[in-house]
């Protein structure tokens, strides 16, 4: 090549020789490790995440091991004010949560497990409304849970078989990283919804005949799916899901309402929108969307057509009762698109006791006596069910199956 040829080849590459090099954030502008939240149920633990802003570590989507390491490139993630460098969970899955600096100057994240487990890691984006931050979420299985609790399940299936009682499923919406509504003074809907569903549990289990389980018993998220499924494994014959309404006018909203499911979405938009609030309880869980596949082919089976007139039964004698107090509104039997209704086993129900974010119906849910009282007002409706859809409440010594 001529002198004059390799100046041009070399001005020809100059766009690319001088072209800027990126510049690596500075610890200034990373993305902030903001929170480390764990919580802990019967299966398994989950370790949350917060983040200030994207990020994308370097980790499997899931495994096996004695420790998981999430791994972020230099300057990338920086520990944010006050957050301690190493978080003790040890609730028997995981014992801690360490944030370190890595060998080539990154960050690094381990999770220290007990024993052995299986894991899985899952990001969350950032929610629409900035309610909530860039999470990562991970699920670590509690080693021989899974088949200690569908032991359980199956206990109490084969129980009601021998004991001829009725088997109801009482499930307390929302919990662990899934608060629900909040309301003034502290009142959570996650709280209220645990307290309710224990009273209705404890006045249940006093009617001859029944028996009352809680889909959960802590302060812990099951997804949505998995809570009917629950009720499915312990042959459940009535599932009712508790829950607090709120209004996106504050103190506007006010009053109970009963709700069982509809195949052809909300009657009105109010309607549709609690639905899209409660359905996304998997979204603030941290829980893939799952496909309602399953129930295309059942849609119009006469098992879902015979649910379906169970429910609304259901729900008009539970809101009878709750309206004889007076004390709240009764805003009446709806259908919408719950996706914890959707199971075609049992009749299902989900009851809105109140609006939390209304202050005076708030005080009421989070008054113990009060719970108690929805909750003897919810037994008896189902005792009235029972009555009106002519299915016996019979002990043991009858010796007549249920």
């Amino acid at each position: 090549m001529t002198r004059r040829g390799s100046v041009l080849a070399v001005l020809a590459l100059a766009p690319i020789l001088w072209a800027p090099v990126p510049r690596l954030a500075s610890a200034a502008e990373a993305v902030a490790l903001q929170d480390i939240r764990s919580w802990s149920a019967p299966a398994s633990t989950r370790i949350v995440l917060d983040f200030s802003d994207v990020v994308v570590p370097v980790a499997p989507d899931s495994g096996r091991s004695r420790e998981l390491v999430l791994t972020f490139p230099a300057d990338s993630v920086v520990r944010g004010k006050g957050l301690l460098r190493v978080t003790r969970v040890a609730d028997g899955v995981v014992d801690s949560v360490e944030v370190a600096q890595g060998a080539l100057g990154g960050t690094r994240i381990r999770l220290a497990f007990r024993d052995t487990c299986r894991f899985t890691v899952l990001p969350i984006p950032l929610d629409e409304m900035g309610e909530q931050p860039y999470r990562i979420v991970v699920t670590v299985a509690r080693p021989g849970a899974q088949a200690a609790e569908e032991q359980r399940l199956a206990s109490i299936a084969s129980a009601k078989r021998r004991d001829r009682v009725r088997v109801i499923a009482v499930d307390a919406g929302h919990g662990g990283e899934d608060p629900g509504a909040r309301g003034p003074k502290g009142v959570i809907e996650k709280k209220v919804t645990l307290a309710v569903a224990k009273a209705l549990v404890d006045e249940l289990n006093q009617i001859t005949g029944v028996h009352a389980q809680l889909t959960r018993d802590g302060d812990y998220f099951i997804p949505l799916h998995d809570r009917y499924r629950i009720a499915e494994r312990m042959d459940a014959d009535v599932f009712i899901s508790i829950h607090a309404n709120s209004s996106k006018r504050r103190g506007r909203g006010s009053g109970t309402e009963v709700y069982f499911l509809s195949l052809r979405g909300a009657s009105d938009q109010s309607t549709q929108d609690l639905a899209d609030l409660e359905n996304a309880a998997d979204l603030v869980g941290g829980v893939p969307t799952e496909a309602d596949g399953e129930l295309v082919n059942i849609l119009y089976d006469v098992k879902r057509s015979s649910a379906l007139q169970q429910s609304q039964l259901l729900a008009e004698a539970l809101l009878d009762h709750l309206a004889e107090e007076r004390r709240l509104e009764q805003r009446g039997v709806k259908q919408a698109g719950f996706a914890v209704l959707k199971s075609v086993d049992f009749p299902s129900v989900l009851v809105e006791t109140a609006f939390i974010n209304n202050p005076v119906e708030a005080r009421l849910l989070a008054d113990p006596k009060f719970q108690k009282q929805l909750g003897k007002q919810l037994a008896d409706g189902v005792r009235t069910y029972f009555r009106k859809a002519g299915i016996p409440l019979q002990d043991s010594s009858s010796g007549a199956s249920p």
